[in-house]
């Protein structure tokens, strides 16, 4: 993934506040690698324990930045230099921070974490917040966070990551296409929110870790299709209660969220270019490449031998929008 994507149009050229962020990683070996990176109005960086180890980033900034944290795999915590008290994100949680400045340490906590940050200027932010979205925007001054609780990171959400990572426009158009996906990242975590608030404050504590144990039994067993009753049993729930409480939390049935996975994970594997789709259907859990392929262009609305040229043609935006709509950000 690029460290780096700049985007400047015409109306941001006049109000455009640079900020200069200091990065010192450590390989596994915690030799210090220090890097001066420029945020103009966005930046994307990766990190991971294998290739960082497990001593702390250091992030400096010299002005007050926003940055969306997207913990992949394992757990990381996120803290204050000067203050004793850490973030931490699980598996598959995200949430928006306000890093004010000065230095932040990041801590990948076990062998297998993995995370991606987006770091965003605060007009840049404010650009595509709602004006009238005061509550979770008092949140960010008085708790340093946009969401109380950190959010649980579904497919669709991951899919947009990885469509980041795997973009092959080069210069200006990569920079649209960029921009666009936080963009639209920025609009799901919003309505993503609005929906969890919704959540009736009786489910229980215990209630939502049976719920949790669900959701990673289904990620992390694409290649089966599990039956309500088996998930019931393995979570210590039972049936009524997982479809109910499922839905509540995720807003998703559960079959629902078992077909999302899946066909999130096939168009990923699609793009990597290293399987046939036969070997990417057997991978997801279907027997049969015809009842996969049908799966995917139901859930698309295309084929799965037609994803490669749409990405490259630049109509495989996750709204559908064609190449010249995605230009008109420049008006923006």
């Amino acid at each position: 993934m690029t460290a780096s994507e700049k985007l400047v149009t015409q109306k941001e050229k006049a109000a455009q506040a640079k900020a200069t962020l200091r990065i010192i990683e450590h390989n596994p070996q915690s030799q210090q690698l220090a890097k001066e990176l420029t945020l103009d109005n966005f930046l994307v960086k990766e990190f991971s324990a294998t290739e960082n180890g497990k001593s702390p980033i250091t992030i400096s900034v010299k002005q007050d930045i926003l940055l969306l944290q997207y913990c992949i795999q394992g757990n990381i915590s996120v803290k204050n230099i000067k203050k004793s008290k850490s973030t931490l994100f699980k598996q598959s949680e995200y949430n928006i921070l306000s890093l004010k400045a000065g230095d932040w340490f990041v801590t990948l906590n076990d062998e297998e974490s993995k995370l991606i940050h987006i770091y965003l200027s605060e007009d840049f932010f404010h650009r595509y917040t709602p004006n009238d979205y005061s509550a979770p925007l008092y949140n960010l001054v008085a708790i340093g966070k946009l969401f109380p609780r950190n959010l649980y990171l579904a497919p669709r959400l991951k899919s947009i990551l990885y469509e980041i990572d795997q973009c092959e426009f080069s210069n200006h158009l990569k920079l649209l296409y960029v921009k666009a996906k936080i963009i639209e990242l920025l609009t799901l975590q919003l309505a993503q929110y609005e929906e969890e608030k919704l959540i009736p404050s009786a489910l229980k504590p215990q209630e939502v870790e049976k719920m949790i144990v669900v959701k990673e039994l289904i990620e992390n067993d694409l290649g089966n299709s599990p039956t309500i009753s088996s998930l019931a049993r393995a979570a210590g729930t039972n049936e009524q209660y997982l479809k109910k409480h499922f839905k509540l939390l995720f807003g998703s049935t559960v079959f629902g969220y078992i077909t999302s996975c899946k066909m999130e994970k096939a168009k990923e594997l699609l793009l990597s270019e290293k399987y046939r789709i036969t070997e990417i259907s057997e991978m997801v859990g279907y027997k049969h490449a015809t009842h996969f392929t049908t799966a995917f262009k139901k859930f698309f609305g295309y084929l799965p031998q037609s994803l490669k040229a749409k990405m490259v043609f630049g109509s495989c935006f996750s709204f559908g929008v064609e190449l010249q709509a995605i230009e008109m950000l420049m008006m923006v």
